[in-house]
């Protein structure tokens, strides 16, 4: 056991080793998401998130950005929705939100991610186009867009025998650190 961590080790380190890589600030970064129902509207924040990139230091881009959210950070500050939204998300089963792209484009101040949401057993591939902020060792990518959660298989909750929207907005922060 103890030789087949020690090969994993050398083999991981001797292919991954040499790349550089950036990590996302975890306590700088944030996503909301905004939800709506004929009768009302929430949102609710995660303020937990996890990541990679790696840069093209050539061009001074990004070649890949690796994004993970955990469901059960998403804060509505309703204690009893949020348990709600962790059963019709099925979070023990799909505890993770991930985002990955290596197809990135920058221009100027705007970046461009073409990649996919892997959620709820399904993948979605998605264009965002974003604000980046460039300040000395640190990225700040910022923007919003939308998802709609039938595109992965949620089975959109109801009340009064009305379905919520299915479309949400999403915002987020995103400071990566060189």
């Amino acid at each position: 056991m103890y030789r087949q961590l020690v090969v994993l080790f050398f083999v991981t380190f001797f292919s991954y080793g040499q790349q550089i890589q950036w990590n996302i600030d975890s306590t700088a970064s944030s996503v909301q998401y905004k939800g709506e129902h004929v009768l009302h509207s929430w949102e609710g924040l995660n303020e937990k998130v996890y990541g990679v990139a790696i840069p093209n230091e050539a061009n001074n881009g990004l070649v890949q950005l690796a994004i993970l959210l955990n469901v059960r950070d998403f804060d509505s500050k309703n204690p009893g929705r949020d348990a709600h939204a962790l059963e019709v998300l099925e979070a023990l089963k799909y505890p993770e939100i991930r985002f990955y792209s290596n197809a990135i484009e920058i221009q100027e101040e705007q970046i461009i991610l073409n990649g996919s949401f892997d959620f709820h057993g399904n993948k979605v591939e998605k264009k965002i186009t974003a604000e980046l902020i460039q300040q000395g060792s640190e990225w700040i990518i910022k923007g919003s867009f939308q998802l709609t959660p039938s595109d992965f298989k949620i089975n959109l909750p109801s009340f009064l025998s009305i379905k919520m929207k299915d479309l949400l907005e999403i915002n987020y922060s995103v400071v990566l650190k060189k």
